[in-house]
């Protein structure tokens, strides 16, 4: 992973990276392995995981490490303290990589390998169909009930409509109990069980799930139809959080998934191209 840089360093990576005079306080942006900006959601997962699982920097790198190449980093940035306020970390299938982190951990925490579980649930996802959230974190400045909520809110908004513009209808996690109960009960069950929780990387009680997102759709238009509208179509938060522009995050997707992401990419440029969105006081993996 790399050298960790300082709060300082983040600010003049951020500063270097996107245009925080916009209008709007906050952003999502979007990042490859490959880009130096990719530190920016990196140092939001070291501080989050250290605090919540006592996961150090050493061991995020043994077990992201060769996860890198195969990223994509969801960032939700503040623009006006020039810090990050909460990331996510994707991972994809790509030619040659190691698949995706999720499934491959079930078979040593859980003894049966992925496919099983899955077939047993029914679920057959296509061939590089599925996503998986290997991390989630928010910065502990942004966990009060309104911060939280235009974080995850951006977070979830920016995954979705990345996977949906990529062709992508299923996800995949690992998620700590406490944060697969909230998503639960906030945003109306994205999540469903493959097995019985156990403990993962720190957390005493992880499950592991998948998320069908046509189905979810359903289900969360059905009881909230404007949150559905924020999460699937970009409405309703766009003036606080500057949403991520989909053809931009649909290109550095296909270049990840093409087998490009080794190499430093270019990113969103400063300001209109740059890839905002934001929301979520929590972590998950």
């Amino acid at each position: 992973m790399g050298s960790t840089p300082g709060a300082a360093a983040i600010a003049a990576l951020i500063d270097r990276t996107i245009d925080t005079t916009v209008p709007e306080p906050f952003g999502a942006y979007l990042f490859l392995d490959g880009d130096p900006a990719a530190e920016i959601a990196r140092s939001v997962e070291r501080e989050v995981f250290l605090e919540a699982f006592g996961n150090t920097a050493e061991l995020l790198a043994t077990e992201y490490g060769p996860y890198e190449p195969s990223s994509l980093f969801v960032c939700v940035v503040d623009h006006r303290a020039r810090r990050p306020a909460g990331a996510m970390r994707l991972i994809v299938p790509t030619p040659g990589g190691p698949g995706l982190k999720s499934l491959n951990d079930l078979e040593p925490t859980w003894g049966a390998p992925a496919t099983a579980l899955l077939s047993r649930l029914g679920i057959a996802p296509p061939p590089g169909g599925m996503w998986d959230i290997a991390t989630l974190a928010v910065a502990p400045a942004y966990r009060t009930a309104a911060a939280t909520g235009l974080v995850s809110l951006g977070l979830y908004q920016s995954v979705v409509r990345t996977a949906g513009a990529a062709g992508i209808e299923w996800l995949c996690a690992i998620l700590d109990v406490t944060v697969f109960r909230m998503t639960r009960a906030k945003f109306a069950g994205p999540f469903d069980p493959i097995t019985d929780p156990r403990p993962y990387l720190g957390s005493p009680s992880s499950v592991p799930v998948t998320c069908d997102l046509v189905a979810w759709r359903a289900r969360l238009s059905g009881r909230d139809q404007l949150l559905c509208e924020t999460i699937y179509d970009g409405l309703g938060i766009e003036a606080a959080l500057r949403p991520l522009p989909l053809t931009v995050a649909a290109g550095l997707s296909e270049t990840l998934v093409r087998g490009g992401g080794a190499a430093p990419v270019s990113r969103p440029t400063p300001v209109g191209s740059t890839v905002p969105g934001g929301s979520r006081a929590e972590r998950a993996r």
